[in-house]
């Protein structure tokens, strides 16, 4: 006879997950390592990373019903990583699709609503990534895969380009085996970051990571990270990119064909609030605000040293908004240094 965790996954997979499993609710060893992360100060001006410290190293505090735990990967994997390619800025590839929360919500709830029709008294509470829960860390313990040097979690069959969203359930279910670790000697992720954001194995300083100083970070990027942005417009993929277990990685039917994998930048710049609200108002580029967008924007143009962007930069360097008008005028300066190079 299948067991009841069997059927769930199994309705998990139906709804387009690539992979799921269970985990107990119990705190995983690992999360005490989040407040030392926290004390070093590695989560940058990220200040709501501090909010609920506790609640996130163990799932029982943020539900208290919880006596198991459905952890789901859904695949974002798209094409080959895309080469430089000038006036144009990359995104992160799980940006490329529409906004996943509430999809992945929904999907979810399918689920859970599923599991009330088979047993009346459960219940449970989802979660994606803007809960304070510690999802990959669950993930690993329901089998999904293990945390790689580049603190990204693995999975043997997918690589790491998945999404992860959960389901806190208040039904005692049997947990899955966690895999084991398979990086072994590779360092590649490690040696790959252009900003050096990993000062040792399993560990991130967001405030040095190009994910975090082009999306997360408000306000002026620090000058001596500026060059090593180089062209990305909206996060980084670079440590994944470079992984040998996403040669495994395909794109999955859950979130739909991947969009734009880069964006031209002096449209960009150019945007204003109304525009950038109506452009990317349903897009995970969103989070970056009009003020990071064109920021970056300017940015990756000063680091392309192409003389033919001087004119739109020159125009961000008058912006309304500081920011952008400060980071227009030290990419000119890039751009005149690189003339003068006879570049």
């Amino acid at each position: 006879m299948t067991s009841l965790a069997a059927e769930l996954k199994a309705r998990a997979l139906d709804e387009g997950a690539e992979l799921a499993g269970i985990a107990a609710p119990e705190s995983p060893p690992e999360s005490s390592h989040y407040k030392a992360w926290l004390e070093a100060g590695r989560q940058g001006s990220m200040q709501y990373m501090e909010r609920d410290a506790e609640r996130r190293g163990d799932l029982r505090l943020w539900y208290p019903e919880a006596r198991s735990v459905l952890l789901c990967a859904f695949s974002y994997a798209s094409n080959e990583p895309e080469a430089p390619r000038p006036g144009l800025g990359r995104v992160a590839r799980y940006a490329r699709v529409a906004d996943y929360h509430p999809e992945l919500k929904r999907r979810l709830g399918n689920v859970l609503a599923w599991l009330k029709r088979r047993r009346s008294q459960a219940d449970g509470r989802i979660f994606t990534d803007t809960s304070p829960i510690l999802e990959r860390l669950y993930a690993r313990y329901a089998g999904l895969g293990w945390i790689g040097k580049n603190t990204m979690l693995i999975s043997p069959r997918l690589g790491s380009y998945t999404l992860l969203a959960g389901l806190a359930l208040n039904l005692e279910l049997p947990p899955d085996a966690p895999q084991a670790d398979h990086c072994g000697s590779c360092r590649r992720c490690l040696e790959a970051c252009p900003t050096d954001a990993f000062p040792s194995e399993r560990v991130l300083d967001a405030s040095r990571c190009i994910a975090y100083l082009t999306i997360e970070r408000r306000g002026a990027i620090p000058e001596p990270l500026r060059p090593a942005v180089g062209d990305w417009a909206f996060g980084c993929d670079i440590c994944q990119e470079v992984c040998p277990w996403n040669r495994f990685a395909r794109p999955g039917p859950a979130l739909g064909a991947p969009g734009e994998s880069a964006l031209e930048l002096e449209p960009l710049l150019a945007l204003d609030q109304a525009a950038f609200k109506a452009r990317f108002q349903d897009s995970c580029l969103s989070r970056a605000k009009r003020q990071g967008l064109a920021r970056n924007a300017a940015l990756a143009l000063g680091n392309g040293g192409e003389a033919r962007h001087r004119p739109a930069l020159q125009r961000a360097a008058v912006d309304s908004d500081p920011i952008v008008a400060e980071q227009a005028s030290w990419s000119l300066s890039r751009l005149e240094a690189v003339r003068s190079r006879g570049g």
